[in-house]
């Protein structure tokens, strides 16, 4: 018998996710070719402040993101307070998991990783949000990482490369499928090292849409700030200036933009 979860977690998202996770993926399939188009993901690690400007800026356009955070950073200077997180979630964007302390999984020890990972997605659920997606830091993780996060019960988890580069992995797939070929392993593009303009970003996009691809395109964002010295930090009127562009595409049906809860699917499990 199915376990029912706690009415502050029974979201419109995981009321839907209540079926079979063969027929879930294979829903998702379905309806990923049936559209035609690639499906956008955005991501923001790390819970810093000012994702909570970042959120309103994709509400502002009808854009959702997935907002993965260290819940034992939630209240820290530079970081999101748990009353911000909240605003996020009430707009519609999607809460994941990151860890407590974002640490380098696959150099602890498996007792580590489950503190780290379980507790965290425990500590998320405790403050009401429906966490269904995790993201490893650094992108860092091995087997057990892999195996940890799924038994905690996440239905993903998302790593920061595995898609076309221009640079270092042209023979790399341009999407991830729908679903996800590994799930405790989703693939993202990377711009570590690229310039982080509109631009830039866009490109990945439309590679996608000249070759036809109806996958999944996932973008990880760090801080939104002006600071060229951070290879990881995102200028402000560039990632306006994309999700301008991106509202456009989705509205003339050139792609979807979804959380990746939306695209991978599936309930609101209860940690192990």
């Amino acid at each position: 018998m199915k376990r029912l979860l706690p009415a502050c977690l029974l979201t419109t998202a995981s009321i839907a996710g209540l079926q079979h996770p063969a027929a879930a993926a294979a829903d998702l399939a379905v309806s990923a070719r049936a559209s035609g188009v690639p499906t956008v993901v955005l991501t923001f690690d790390d819970g810093t402040a000012d994702h909570l400007a970042a959120a309103g800026m994709l509400s502002r356009r009808g854009l959702k993101g997935t907002f993965y955070v260290n819940s034992g950073r939630l209240g820290r200077r530079g970081f999101l307070s748990v009353a911000a997180l909240r605003a996020i979630a009430k707009e519609g964007h999607e809460i994941g998991g990151h860890t407590l302390h974002h640490p380098h999984l696959s150099e602890t020890f498996d007792a580590t990783q489950q503190t780290e990972i379980c507790d965290d997605r425990r500590a998320l659920l405790k403050m009401g949000f429906a966490v269904r997606s995790f993201a490893y830091p650094f992108g860092d993780f091995d087997e057990s990482g892999e195996r940890i996060a799924m038994s905690c019960g996440y239905n993903s988890a998302r790593d920061i490369n595995g898609l076309y580069r221009p640079d270092s992995c042209r023979a790399c797939p341009v999407t991830e499928t729908i679903p996800p070929a590994d799930p405790a392993a989703v693939r993202a593009t990377s711009q570590t090292r690229l310039p982080r303009t509109a631009r830039t970003l866009r490109e990945f996009v439309t590679r996608a849409q000249r070759e036809d691809d109806p996958g999944m395109v996932t973008f990880v964002f760090h801080e939104i700030k002006n600071d060229p010295r951070d290879q990881y930090a995102t200028a402000p009127k560039e990632f306006a200036a994309f999700v301008d562009w991106l509202a456009q595409q989705r509205k003339a049906k050139k792609i979807e933009v979804k959380t990746m809860g939306d695209v991978v699917g599936g309930d609101v499990s209860p940690v192990s």
